[in-house]
């Protein structure tokens, strides 16, 4: 009667070892899936599915295998015992491919769920760009109205004078040496007001651009090399070291870098041959620092309290319009800038910009 079976016993042996090399072959698949993207819930799904189904091929045929010989060899009553033992070892694998199962059920409908909280993150994120390049061209507007106001009236006092002397001038011809004073006089203060309103138009011009993401020290790095040059010819070193990250920020790119080189340009007017300008950038608790020191002579506290005045100079032929221009780039830029300085010891200054104004959109780029 068992021999009659044979057939049967065969067929079976040959599915079940078909069966285990058929479980390999895709345990082999669902580990590459796996480990190709291990965030992904469906791979995790395949690779436990897979694994219970693994065991289950393998346990199958050690237990016919088991089964065949204790039969052939007449030791049916031991097999009568051990054959719970590998029932109950096929039971717990299918409960563990139907708890598998299960789970991952729920776990697609959770998954699904933050997928539509996720977009409406992205919705909401985009919107609050969006809404955070009005505030920028609103503040922008608004800085660019105090100052033309404040130019207004600056502008008040030369074109009161021009127009005083030209009374005079027009109320006595006969007086040549003192018109050709008075001349003299108006073409000073015309060229002080071409001045005024040439700086006025520069800072007119990008009104209506946005802010981009900028990397600070690519913008430093570039702003160093352009006066390079002319720091060597006078013979000043000028060292910039960069911070370890990129340091990133929103905001004109251009305007930014016309006030870094004119700081620049500051530092190096005051210095002397073998004197040394050091400019670093790194990350603040506030922002991202870019520091400008120098070894020059150092600027007197009478002057250093009046330096962001408009109009206020030292120098002669000068608008007094440079630092406050520099200033209002900054604070356009929601930056702040500061001068640190000891007469006879040289000057240091530092400008702070905010660096969170850009991460919802470097957020989204990567993801």
């Amino acid at each position: 009667m068992i021999l009659s079976l044979i057939p049967l016993y065969l067929i079976d042996i040959c599915g079940s070892m078909a069966m285990l090399v058929l479980s390999i072959l895709c345990m082999q698949q669902a580990v590459k899936l796996y480990f190709r993207d291990r965030e992904n819930a469906l791979s995790t799904y395949i690779l436990w599915l897979t694994s219970a189904l693994f065991s289950f091929c393998l346990i199958r045929p050690v237990g016919h295998f088991v089964k065949y010989y204790l039969l052939f060899t007449d030791r049916a009553a031991l097999w009568q015992k051990i054959a719970p033992v590998a029932g109950s070892l096929i039971t717990v694998t299918f409960i563990v491919i139907f708890a598998a199962t299960l789970f991952f059920g729920s776990m697609l409908i959770i998954m699904n769920r933050m997928i539509r909280d996720r977009k409406k993150v992205e919705e909401t994120s985009s919107q609050l760009l969006e809404l955070n390049k009005d505030i920028e061209s609103v503040v922008s507007d608004r800085t660019r109205a105090e100052l033309a106001l404040q130019l207004a009236h600056e502008i008040r006092n030369p074109v009161m004078v021009i127009s005083g002397l030209l009374q005079r001038m027009t109320c006595k011809q006969e007086d040549r040496e003192r018109n050709s004073r008075y001349r003299d006089t108006v073409l000073g203060q015309t060229a002080k007001l071409e001045a005024i309103v040439h700086r006025f138009e520069e800072l007119q011009n990008g009104g209506d651009e946005h802010f981009s993401a900028i990397e600070i020290n690519e913008l430093t790095r570039d702003s160093v090399a352009i006066i390079q040059a002319e720091a060597e010819l006078k013979g000043i070193s000028i060292t910039f070291f960069p911070s370890e990250k990129p340091l990133f920020c929103r905001g004109d790119a251009r305007y930014l870098k016309v006030a870094l080189l004119h700081v620049l340009r500051n530092a190096l007017e005051s210095c002397s041959a073998g004197d040394s300008i050091r400019v670093e950038t790194r990350q603040v608790s506030s922002g991202a620092s870019i520091t400008i020191m120098d070894d020059g002579p150092g600027i007197p506290a009478e002057v250093l309290e009046h330096i962001f005045e408009p109009f206020y100079s030292t120098k002669e032929g000068s608008t007094g319009l440079g630092l406050p221009y520099v200033r209002q780039i900054i604070r356009e830029h929601r930056g702040e800038i500061s001068i640190q300085s000891t007469f006879g010891q040289g000057c240091t200054v530092t400008i702070i910009l905010p660096t969170h104004l850009n991460e919802l959109q470097r957020g989204q780029v990567v993801t």
